[in-house]
């Protein structure tokens, strides 16, 4: 399960040595060049002649860490990261996001704010404008930190940079400037793995009432997959669930990793028989040999046996969270209610990288649908731009599922 940038840790021993930025650019080009899953996501050889004079000039392996911390942001990808880093590092997202930005007709705005965290609670909604950012223009900011490597980002990567910063970093407060309301105004927040408060359980379950009046079970994971007593949480309340209930799975808190043996344990209460639920290639197989890899991982079934669920997904939906997802659409022929998911990218390793003295946590497979989508393209089958908290305070996406548990798919809206 993916941590916090910089955890305490010994010092490598490759700190003591002295550092060569040529040798340690020229690692990592190659390390991601001929394993990295989504190298072609960009034109990322261009991107890197771009950057390499800056890269090249590093004066030590800290800053070194900080500009590739810097030129990965193009790839959009919350699964790339590097570390150690200058601290107070970036805090990583989505897991310390409580908000989360979109560019609207050339504005930054609130696209969805993470429920029960600071910001929802100090009244944060969808649609508000972001002006500022620790009192700088966020989107300059974003690009002052490209154009230090000589790099120019597109509008999309601007976008992702931006909330990249808003996340803001480990153990420092952060001061947003907002336009709502027709009126701007400053608010204070705390750092972002401080702002999402979630419960202790790693499972949460609710019941509530479809507009039939028939009962409900919402099973709500609390960012966990990554946590064996999961599977014994859930297993239980399924099997306290009376038979005659429907279920929604609540994957809307899972932006922290996790095993795909938790994800197996509950998509397994909902297939009657062996069914695939993710496509998998190992790229670099292809990149150095020319020769794909690609399988496919299956579920086996696991009593209680369920009916198909509802599953709610959104911006802090990510990685194992989003496998379990698109498991259950295409094993357990559930539908997916909500906005579009965190899109981390893969299944990732660490690696260890000597000359450049950093550690780079990247996808070295890629992920689908077993129906051919990659995992990160996966959209809602009833879709909402805000999942988590809508415009109102409200929980929309539980609203709208709880419409359409009994609505047959073709007639959905």
């Amino acid at each position: 399960m993916l941590g916090t940038p910089n955890a305490a840790r010994a010092e490598p021993a490759c700190a003591a040595k002295p550092f060569d930025a040529a040798a340690a650019w020229s690692e990592v080009r190659n390390e991601l060049a001929g394993n990295y899953a989504y190298w072609d996501r960009i034109d990322a050889k261009a991107a890197f002649d771009d950057a390499a004079p800056a890269m090249l000039s590093a004066p030590d392996r800290l800053a070194f860490a900080d500009r590739l911390e810097t030129l990965l942001l193009l790839f959009r990808d919350s699964h790339l990261h590097v570390s150690p880093t200058s601290k107070p590092s970036l805090a990583w997202i989505p897991s310390a996001a409580d908000l989360w930005f979109a560019n609207a007709g050339g504005a930054l705005v609130v696209s969805d704010v993470k429920a029960g965290s600071v910001a929802a609670e100090r009244g944060v909604r969808p649609g508000w404008e972001l002006v500022a950012l620790d009192g700088a223009d966020p989107r300059a900011t974003a690009r002052q930190r490209f154009a230090e490597l000589g790099l120019t980002p597109d509008p999309a990567q601007l976008t992702y940079a931006v909330n990249a910063l808003a996340a803001g970093r480990l153990d420092r407060p952060r001061r947003f400037g907002f336009r709502a309301h027709r009126k701007t105004f400053e608010l204070d927040l705390p750092p972002g793995y401080g702002s999402v408060r979630r419960p202790t359980d790693p499972l949460t379950v609710t019941h509530r009432r479809d507009p039939a009046g028939h009962d409900v079970a919402v099973l709500r994971i609390n960012n966990s997959l990554g946590d064996t007593k999961l599977i014994a949480a859930f297993d239980a309340e399924i099997a306290a669930i009376p038979p005659s209930s429907h279920t929604i799975v609540d994957m809307r808190d899972t932006p922290s990793g996790g095993t795909s043996t938790v994800a197996r344990a509950i998509i397994g209460h909902y297939v009657s028989q062996a069914a695939p639920y993710q496509r998998h290639e190992l790229t670099a197989e292809r990149v150095q040999s020319g020769v794909p890899r690609i399988w496919l991982e299956y579920v086996q079934p696991r009593a209680p046996l369920r009916d198909a669920p509802l599953v709610l997904a959104g911006r802090w939906t990510g990685s194992m969270g989003e496998g379990i997802v698109i498991g259950l659409n295409a094993a357990g022929k559930a539908r997916i209610v909500g906005s579009p998911m965190g899109q981390l990218l893969g299944a990732i390793i660490q690696d260890e990288l000597p000359a450049a003295c950093v550690t780079i946590s990247f996808a070295n497979e890629k992920l689908w649908h077993v129906d051919g989508r990659l995992r990160e393209d996966v959209l809602s089958d009833l879709r909402l731009p805000s999942a988590d908290v809508a415009p109102d305070g409200s929980d929309a996406a539980l609203a709208l599922a709880l419409r359409n548990l009994d609505v047959p798919e073709a007639a959905a809206p």
